[in-house]
């Protein structure tokens, strides 16, 4: 077990060897059957879950984002009621654990709310995709991977003018507008090779775009407490919520073009 996570991170202590890793191991993922992507799915939730309880500095947080998931499997409703339910449940354990109500747990648990809603609904939001068209989930990833790449290369080269400077100061508007043009093009191609409805510029424009706040989200909660890295499971790449932040939002933007 040792060698093995010792040959993780040196692998991934790379950019460009970990970038190919993480691809290949979400590529594989996309074309699982179905019950084994809602398996990995589950297993995201968790590990998700777990970089939150890191971040905001919590214990058991990872138990609600699961039984969210869970109840957004039946309904969207459920998952809330699965949320608040578990969330309430936490804070009267506290209360009864202290012998008072107070401020902090009240704080705790809108905690909670915020990482069960975030999580599940989200990861539900790629289960919902991938029940609709795996083709469509490819050019979701291929797309917010041109995004990701294209600003991040076109940024290191180009970028003079800030974006965004104080939830993430690397970043710059050169290589938003790169990021931007790289994933609607890709997007918006792929979709249409596959012979998909979901083929207009204008709709991938806007999943880019709400795929940049989903990065710009992660960062303000991790600024907020003073985090640079979700974790360090992915070596150079961070955590998993920092590799697949911007996925979060933009599968929640793409799937509320379906129509179940």
């Amino acid at each position: 077990m040792d060698n093995l996570r010792r040959f993780w991170f040196q692998i991934t202590s790379s950019r460009e060897s970990a970038g190919l890793v993480i691809a290949f191991l979400t590529l594989f993922t996309v074309f699982l059957p179905h019950f084994l992507f809602i398996f990995v799915i589950f297993k995201l939730a968790y590990f998700f879950g777990l970089e939150l309880e890191k971040i905001l500095q919590r214990k058991l947080l990872r138990i609600v984002p699961i039984v969210g998931l869970v109840g957004s499997l039946i309904s969207p409703f459920a998952g809330v009621l699965f949320i608040f339910l578990t969330a309430l449940g936490f804070s009267y354990f506290n209360v009864r654990l202290r012998g008072y109500y107070s401020a902090d747990i009240f704080n705790r648990f809108v905690e909670d709310i915020f990482a069960g809603i975030y999580i599940s609904f989200s990861l539900d939001a790629l289960i919902r995709i991938k029940e609709y068209s795996t083709p469509l989930l490819l050019s979701l990833v291929l797309s917010i991977w041109a995004a990701d790449t294209a600003a991040y290369y076109v940024g290191k080269k180009f970028g003079k003018t800030p974006f965004a400077r104080l939830l993430s100061p690397s970043k710059t508007f050169e290589g938003f507008l790169g990021g931007l043009i790289a994933g609607t093009l890709v997007g918006t191609v792929s979709s249409t090779y596959f012979g998909l409805e979901f083929n207009s510029p204008l709709l991938w424009t806007t999943v880019v775009l709400i795929s940049v706040l989903g990065d710009l989200f992660e960062s303000f909660i991790k600024r907020s407490f003073g985090v640079k890295d979700s974790s360090n499971l992915l070596g150079s790449h961070g955590g998993l919520l920092d590799r697949f932040d911007a996925l979060l939002f933009a599968a929640l933007a793409l799937a509320s073009f379906l129509k179940f």
